[in-house]
């Protein structure tokens, strides 16, 4: 069980945990916070470099445009 073991830090009540989304979506976007940006406990967090790549996004659409236009088998 989580709550014996050192990850019991990493829980949150709920009210901690929806704090940043409450945050996002009731303040004002370009003057509270930067529209497109990931945010953790209401601050500007780092992405993985992947995140911000044109081709790989381009891939990603391309691929569950294709899996969205396949038949269902059967």
């Amino acid at each position: 069980m989580v709550y014996h073991t050192p990850l019991k830090r990493l829980l949150l009540t709920p009210e901690k945990g929806a704090d940043t989304l409450v945050w996002l979506a009731t303040s004002v976007p370009g003057a509270d916070w930067i529209p497109g940006g990931h945010y953790e406990r209401r601050r500007k967090a780092a992405t993985h470099k992947l995140a911000d790549d044109a081709e790989v996004a381009r891939r990603l659409w391309e691929r569950s445009a294709a899996m969205l236009a396949a038949e269902p088998a059967g």
